[in-house]
């Protein structure tokens, strides 16, 4: 059974924050992921890791949109064309989730920012070890996600911060 990742119309984002100028806050670091702020989605904490593939998975909150994201990005991904519309899966043991992905091709990165608005997108990444990422360039990404539980949650400390 396929969930939305989003049940409010895809929104043409050029804020993700490896796609922006303005530069991210360094917050702190859980385990091997780095949190930080970026101004430029209203303060929206997120959380990031570097894979040894290059892969760059991003993950937080977008405040101005009352959402939040996922990104991936490889400089490998060179097939992927900034602001193409497509779609992405995210598959986990028992649910997966369907939803927009827009490209980015920019400043050396390849990959895709997908915006949502469903909180158990954020429980399901929280609750498993693993989830793969199918986009429709037929690109399948396994992605470890040991240690994200805690991570999140220092992203929720982070975005409370934000609005104190």
């Amino acid at each position: 059974m396929f969930r939305h990742l989003t049940t409010i119309a895809f929104i043409g984002i050029a804020v993700g924050t490896s796609a922006n100028s303005q530069e991210t806050v360094d917050w702190g670091k859980v385990g091997e992921w780095t949190i930080l702020m970026d101004p430029s989605t209203g303060n929206g904490c997120l959380m990031e890791k570097k894979f040894d593939d290059g892969t760059l998975i991003q993950f937080g909150e977008v405040p101005v949109d009352n959402g939040g994201f996922f990104a991936a990005y490889n400089p490998d991904w060179t097939d992927i064309e900034d602001g193409v519309q497509g779609t992405v899966k995210f598959e986990f043991p028992t649910i997966r989730f369907i939803g927009d992905v827009v490209g980015v091709a920019k400043d050396g990165r390849f990959g895709g920012y997908a915006f949502f608005d469903n909180p158990n997108v954020s429980s399901e990444i929280a609750r498993n070890n693993d989830m793969t990422i199918i986009g429709e360039l037929g690109r399948n990404i396994e992605v470890n996600l040991k240690g994200t539980s805690n991570a999140i949650k220092a992203v929720k400390e982070c975005q409370a911060e934000q609005s104190e």
